[in-house]
Parts: structure tokens; C-alpha cells; sequence
């Protein structure tokens, strides 16, 4: 699994409207909407970051980034680590065989474990650090640009 991991928001009414409107506006106030979106982009990113959980290696939060697109006109937050899809959806079950029909041999609570057969690891729940970070600091962003349009 590799790529970029990306959870898609609705915008909403004021904001699409303002980024949709924005050549409309004289160059103040598409400067202010565009800090708004640079600034709410950012305040995403970090709340992504806050939020995700913090496993042995960092790689999660570390591949959390932000940019701009589209002249400042868009606000893109993604997380590069390969198992983002994972922990942001969680998974189905998970199954464990061993090689070419032999006995599975694996350490579990500090005993050496053998075991015959498909074995279920279990599933992981989703945890859902994107959309989260998302939805904490949307009606920040929202009031924002309200105020930008003023």
C-alpha cells in the first residue's frame, strides 16, 4: 500500500461560495479568504497531528502534512504513512497462515506458541484521526470566513 491518504470535507455554503466568488471580491478580501483557508489548513494539520495515535515508530503523525492548491484557493491535508488507510477506516478481519502448510510458530506472552491452521488476529477499529481533526476545527474555520467576508 503507498500513495497519499485523503479525507474529503464538504465545505459548506460560505465557503464554497467565497472560494467559488473569489475573483469577485477586490484584492483585500481575497487576501483575507485566503488566510483563512491557509490558516484553517493549517489548524487541521496540527489537530490531525494531536490526535493520531502514537504508535512505535512516529510514522503517522510525521506524514501528516498540509499544502495549498490552487492559488491558495484550496486547502489539502494528507497522510503519506502507508497504514493511514488502515488506522483512519480500521480493518476486517485479519488472518495469520502459515507458509506452505507448516505449523505457525510465534511468540505470544513470552512462550514460544505453535499453531495449526488459519489464525485470527482479530480486527482494528477505525480511528478515525483525520476526520476528526477535521470536524474539531471546521466551525472555527467556518466563523473565520464569515468574518472574512465582512
Amino acid at each position: 500500500m503507498s500513495g497519499v491518504f485523503t479525507v474529503r470535507v464538504n465545505m459548506g455554503e460560505v465557503i464554497s461560495r467565497a472560494v467559488r466568488d473569489i475573483d469577485k471580491y477586490d484584492a483585500e478580501k481575497q487576501k483575507r479568504i485566503r488566510k483563512v483557508i491557509a490558516d484553517g489548513t493549517k489548524a487541521v494539520r496540527n489537530r490531525a497531528v494531536q490526535v493520531a495515535p502514537k504508535g512505535p515508530t512516529g510514522k503517522l503523525r510525521k506524514g501528516i502534512k498540509s499544502s495549498l492548491v490552487g492559488d491558495g484557493r484550496e486547502g489539502i491535508v494528507t497522510s503519506t504513512a502507508p497504514h493511514s488507510p488502515l488506522v483512519e477506516l480500521g480493518t476486517g478481519d485479519r488472518v495469520t497462515y502459515a507458509r506452505k502448510g507448516k505449523i505457525l510458530k510465534f511468540t505470544w506472552k513470552g512462550k514460544v506458541r505453535y499453531y495449526k491452521g488459519p489464525l485470527n488476529t482479530g480486527r482494528m477499529k477505525p480511528q478515525k484521526f483525520l476526520r476528526k481533526a477535521a470536524d474539531q476545527e471546521w466551525p472555527r474555520i467556518v466563523k473565520n470566513m464569515e468574518d472574512a467576508l465582512k
